[in-house]
């Protein structure tokens, strides 16, 4: 397939302004520009490959520039009219083939929408299997527009893209480096997807980078938005390495080795405390977890994950009520998670039914007997407890089967008002200090590695003592 440079049009041309004074008058005259005076060009080292393809050095503008260097693509101008003819008489100057002016796509630089769906139409032409773009003579809005316009193609087929050229200025009017702006557009798509996974953890299914390190974390941070969003909460946290570990310290080491990481390192930063705040949560209990994530989910307004979270954070804390009779209760309650697939939803659920003196049969009613349970339970205060249970379960069902009325605000006010309420019955507390945690754990970690360093030495003695020894203790 062919190959296409699309380059924006400027009014650079062949004459330079000059004034001369004739009979006490001065008047304007143009002027050729000898090819000593005109601009040198340069590609930046990470282009210098193109260098090679030019017989020139110095060049009046791009066009002329494009024109010998990429003889092998098709050269497809964007411009007005006006500008148009000025590089027409330029190239005729020159003694340059005009025929790429034939590819022009003219637009009228104050209508604002039809550029806008020009350039996208172009960049979507399927006759060319890729693009340079070359931004150097755009004006004004122009350049802000096909910027936009990049982003959204190489969000699509970021392979379509090779290189944005950009002449740099070194000395106005006299040099300038060719670089290449493709890498500010990853950064611009990873920016979008750092601030859309803070506000509210989602992320394109199809954004594909040409940086495989941004590639990478986009993907960690895809795959921890689906768990999330799927109330999949411990396969976050959990094992040696979590997914949530794992990603920090991809955006740590972003944050070292990259310095243009460093324009939105604000929004990276939010993102780490955040997910800390997450990783915290693994060693706490289950109906502490689930109450977390559904202050999260609401504050984000997935008010269906937000009541599902909740009406399973009252049921696992009902099960610690039941775990509390006693020990042998809790044993029996930890084997009953493991049996099912849905050991977790059951004991929830079941534990919930319980409270309201209904029970099952599977849970472990075969090993206890209901009375003993039963005076368990009435030796605690459950009234406010066994209260909220059937308000927030009816909520929770009416949301999940799609048969709500009410308002948006209403429902969010509702669940607003359960986290309150059910935060003060189980004594939940409020955030821990991510901080201070983390200096917890960290002594924890220290602690224990220096225990596994302890080695248990023998003593080498003749067999004849140990006999002996043996003697004296009875063979012990």
């Amino acid at each position: 397939m062919k190959k296409a440079v699309i380059t924006l049009l400027g009014m650079i041309s062949h004459t330079k302004l000059d004034y001369i004074s004739r009979d006490g008058e001065v008047q304007k005259i143009f002027t050729d520009i000898p090819e000593k005076n005109r601009a040198k060009y340069s590609f930046s080292e990470k282009l210098n490959n193109f260098s090679t393809q030019l017989t020139k050095e110095r060049y009046i503008n791009t066009l002329p520039l494009l024109i010998d260097g990429f003889s092998d693509r098709d050269i497809i101008p964007v411009t007005t009219q006006k500008a148009k003819d000025v590089q027409e008489k330029t190239l005729d100057f020159l003694k340059l083939d005009t025929a790429c002016l034939e590819n022009t796509v003219l637009i009228d630089e104050s209508n604002y929408e039809e550029i806008f769906q020009k350039i996208s139409e172009l960049l979507q032409n399927d006759d060319y299997e890729s693009f340079i773009i070359d931004l150097t003579h755009g004006f004004r809005h122009l350049p802000i527009l096909m910027i936009v316009n990049l982003i959204i193609a190489s969000i699509k087929d970021v392979d379509k893209i090779e290189h944005i050229f950009f002449a740099k200025e070194i000395k106005a009017f006299e040099e300038y480096e060719i670089i290449d702006l493709l890498d500010f557009i990853g950064l611009a798509k990873l920016s979008f997807v750092l601030e859309n996974f803070n506000s509210n953890y989602t992320v394109g299914n199809k954004l594909v980078f040409k940086n495989e390190k941004y590639q990478d974390l986009v993907d960690n941070l895809r795959i921890i938005s689906g768990h999330i969003l799927a109330n999949s909460i411990k396969t976050l946290i959990e094992g040696d390495e979590s997914l949530v570990e794992a990603t920090i310290k991809k955006l740590e080491s972003l944050q070292e080795e990259d310095e243009n990481i460093a324009t939105f390192s604000t929004s990276i930063n939010n993102i780490i405390k955040h997910l800390e705040k997450i990783q915290i949560l693994k060693d706490e209990k289950d109906y502490i977890k689930l109450f977390k994530f559904s202050q999260i989910m609401n504050k984000r307004d997935y008010l269906l994950n937000a009541i599902t979270l909740l009406n399973e954070s009252v049921g696992m804390f009902c099960a610690e009520k039941i775990r509390d009779i006693n020990p042998e209760i809790s044993e029996e309650i930890d084997k009953f998670i493991v049996k099912g697939e849905f050991g977790m939803y059951n004991l929830s659920h079941q534990s919930k039914k319980m409270l309201e003196n209904k029970f099952y049969k599977d849970y472990f009613l075969e090993i206890f007997e209901k009375r003993i349970i039963m005076d368990g339970l009435k030796k605690q205060e459950n009234t406010q407890l066994k209260d909220i249970i059937p308000k927030i379960n009816n909520l929770r069902n009416n949301l999940a089967h799609g048969n709500s009325s009410e308002k948006i605000e209403n429902v969010k006010f509702k669940i607003g008002n359960f986290l309150k309420e059910y935060q003060k019955i189980s004594q939940i507390p409020n955030d821990v200090d991510i901080e201070e945690k983390k200096r917890q754990l960290k002594k924890s970690e220290t602690i224990t590695i220096k225990k596994e360093k302890i080695e248990h030495k023998g003593i080498d003695v003749p067999i004849e003592q140990v006999n002996d020894l043996k003697k004296i203790f009875n063979n012990r």
